[in-house]
């Protein structure tokens, strides 16, 4: 086991990527503390999977975007657990409006959770991977942050803001051998957010734009969370994995403007 015996914290853990992502490090070996803002029932569901694979799981409910929250959700790991040695900060919101027709409400909402969400779940975290001298810290961006595209302009600020994060923090922390890298998924349908119907116009136009020629899972961007938590990345740090599909190795995100529906966004 790749991960046996770590302790993980995945923020966002009530369903989509962070649920795949406990399970994948509960198969691995790694306790979970699964964090979830409103869903509950989802998040004790991922963390009722934890425990069948014969790993400790502890939900605790955090608002990312409050700096209090962040801190008791910290004092819990403590508690509970005494150690922590990988942090996901997956938690993110994405609201897909015209720049022209959005409203400061709209930024500041992606502003809290994805940028300042992601600063105070890192800080936080990265101040107990300190004293043990030890770390693996992953941060959630999108394809959205290496592109833009149309209605996604607050989005994608908020997006490639994590990975700049990302690389100026892999500097400050390794001082403490605390690695940080960031993933950037492309279109990864979740229940809450299906894929377009095969055929649509829409489904059409991802594919045209991805060489592998099919949506992503949670399981694929989870395979990778794996990779980053492990021991096999203790020389990489303040690094960009896009597992897209290999959409990004094209010249443009494709844009939706002529579509009824909205782009996927993880």
């Amino acid at each position: 086991m790749r991960l046996k015996d770590k302790v993980a914290l995945v923020t966002g853990a009530s369903g989509g990527l962070g649920s795949g992502i406990c399970e994948a490090f509960a198969g691995e070996g790694a306790d979970c503390l699964v964090i979830y803002r409103s869903d509950k029932v989802q998040a004790e569901e991922t963390a009722s999977t934890v425990r069948s694979l014969g790993r400790r799981a502890k939900v605790i409910k955090a608002d990312v975007s409050n700096e209090g929250d962040v801190r008791k959700m910290f004092e819990v790991v403590r508690q509970v657990f005494g150690r922590l040695d990988i942090l996901v900060a997956n938690a993110g919101v994405g609201i897909s409006k015209a720049l022209l027709d959005s409203t400061l409400g709209d930024f500041e909402q992606m502003i809290r959770t994805n940028l300042i969400g992601t600063y105070l779940t890192v800080r936080e975290g990265a101040q107990l991977m300190r004293r043990q001298k030890a770390g693996k810290i992953i941060t959630m961006s999108s394809v959205h942050g290496l592109g833009g595209t149309h209605h996604s302009s607050l989005y994608d600020a908020t997006k490639a803001g994590i990975i700049n994060f990302t690389r100026g923090a892999a500097f400050d922390l390794s001082e403490y051998n605390i690695q940080i890298n960031c993933i950037a998924p492309g279109a990864v349908p979740v229940p809450k957010d299906p894929p377009p119907p095969i055929g649509s116009a829409r489904y059409q136009a991802w594919m045209q734009y991805t060489p592998l020629g099919r949506f992503g899972t949670p399981h694929d961007v989870a395979r990778t969370a794996v990779f980053l938590a492990s021991s096999d990345t203790d020389w990489i740090t303040g690094q960009v994995i896009s597992v897209d599909g290999g959409i990004t190795a094209g010249p443009l995100i494709p844009s939706f403007i002529h579509y009824d529906s909205k782009p996927k966004m993880k």
